[in-house]
Formats: structure tokens, sequence, C-alpha cells
């Protein structure tokens, strides 16, 4: 019988967790590394180990993205890839046997806890180079693969994934700083702010290490808003109107 494939996991939480039930699922060997060292990993992975040098055919950093920076520079392995939200300070430093990726997938929810094996299924998988074994990774995942420049992601994804996490943070905890009266809260609130429920843990990371490709839309947003609240509303409502029936369309 031909040898199962052997994947490392560095971190295993939502992201890392997720991905080791998808590949036991599929016949996988998932072994995995972890801070938490009392953490169980359940269906996620069959063994921990204490090094990324051991055998495998595939590391992948589930971390944040500033751990997985620290350890893709220490790593020696014939493949590499990460999973994390940005990649171009990834690729920045990876060489031949680095592929950096982002499964477009997550939730509000953090943790092994809220890893579940069908994650990714159905889900666009963003990858800077093509190689055999990554592709089976995302195979197993039931995702798609997507070949991407590094810098052409980490501009996009500022816009649709990281700005709709900053609006819905921003919104909330001002308006926990205005005491807001919970019970005019609707279905529009409880819908902008699903997003309010994520971690600075998971965030901050992510926001750091795309920072420039985020401060240029400040700025214009608050102007947008300003020009929505003083001015005519009606040419912001049809541009949004055209956006989100292109998004629906998707669906």
């Amino acid at each position: 019988m031909p040898t199962a494939r052997r994947a490392l996991i560095a971190g295993l939480g939502l992201i890392g967790g997720s991905i080791g039930m998808a590949l036991r699922r599929n016949g996988w060997h998932v072994a995995f590394l972890d801070s938490d060292r009392g953490l169980e990993p359940g269906q996620a992975a069959d063994e921990r180990v204490e090094s990324l040098d051991a055998v495998s055919d595939v590391v992948i950093l589930a971390t944040p993205v500033d751990v997985a920076v620290t350890l893709l520079a220490s790593i020696h392995a014939p493949l590499i890839t990460s999973v994390c939200s940005v990649m171009a300070p990834l690729r920045a430093i990876g060489d031949d046997c680095f592929v950096a990726g982002h499964p477009l997938a997550g939730s509000q929810e953090h943790g092994l806890a809220a890893a579940r094996a069908d994650l990714f299924t159905g889900a666009t998988w963003f990858i800077d180079r093509d190689t055999a074994v990554v592709r089976e990774v995302i195979a197993a995942c039931g995702a798609n693969a997507e070949l991407v420049e590094a810098a052409e992601h980490d501009r996009a994804i500022a816009l649709t994934s990281q700005l709709p996490q900053i609006l819905s943070t921003a919104l909330a905890a001002y308006l926990n700083d205005r005491n807001a009266d919970l019970r005019f809260a609707g279905p529009g609130l409880r819908t902008f702010l699903r997003l309010a429920g994520s971690e600075a843990s998971v965030w901050a990371p992510v926001i750091e290490a795309n920072r420039e490709n985020l401060r240029p839309h400040v700025e214009e947003i608050a102007q947008l808003v300003r020009e929505i609240v003083e001015g005519d509303p009606a040419p912001a409502f049809v541009k949004a109107n055209k956006l989100f029936a292109a998004l629906t369309s998707m669906t």
C-alpha cells in the first residue's frame, strides 16, 4: 500500500485544526506543534512533535503571521506553506521551498474548539506558487486553488477582508463607549457587528503586517461617511447597491 502523506501543522487553532481534520479525513497522517503544551488535538492530529524539522511532506504554518515569519526564517524542510491572512511578508523571506497561501475561510470564533473539517469546502485558497503537494492539501480540504502574486493579494484583501473587520470592530467599540441602548439594536446592527466578536490576538498581527495597504483607505472612508451625512447620500447608495448586486450574484 502507498505510504500516507504526512503534514506537520504549526498552530492548531481554528484554521490549523480545520486543516488537520480535513487531511486526516482524507487519509493523511497529521502531526502538530503548538505553544499550548496542554492542547489536546482531538480529531485534528495524530501526534504532537517537538520540532518543525520532523519528517513530513509539507509543513503548514497556521500561526499568527508574526509568529509564522519567525518560524519560516528558521525551518529546514523540503516544502513549507502558510495559511496566514497576508502573504507578502512571508514571501519576502521564503525561498523556492516555500508557498505563501491564504484560504479564504474563517469565523469570528477562534481556537481549536471552533475547528471543523468542512470549513474550507468550496472556498478559494490563494497560493503564490504551484506545487503538487500543496494542491493535494487544498483538494483534501475541499477548496479551490487560485494562483496570485503575494503583493496583489495583500492589497486586495486589505479592502475585502481586513477593512470589514476593522469597521465592525470600530463601530462596536464606539457604541460601547457611548453606552448605546441595545434595546434598539435590530438585525441590521447584529449582522454588521458579527465580526466584532473576533479576538485582538488574531487580528492585531494581521493589521500590523498589512498596515501600509490599509492606511490609505482610512481617511477616504471617513470622508465618504461625512459626505453621506452632510451632503447628498444618493450617489453613495447607488454605488453601494451596484457593489452589493455584484457580490450577491457571486453566491
